[in-house]
């Protein structure tokens, strides 16, 4: 499921990424890569 586009949420998702807690970091960087389905965060 896609969500329209709404160019005023870039800077809140640059933040929340930005000021991501150890927790997510660990979850996008170390549990997610040898994941088999593949997952892409958005630039």
């Amino acid at each position: 499921m896609r969500l329209p586009y709404n160019k005023h949420l870039i800077p809140l998702a640059k933040s929340l990424r930005k000021h991501a807690t150890p927790q997510e970091n660990h979850l996008w960087y170390d549990f997610l890569r040898s994941y088999t389905p593949r997952f892409q965060r958005s630039a």
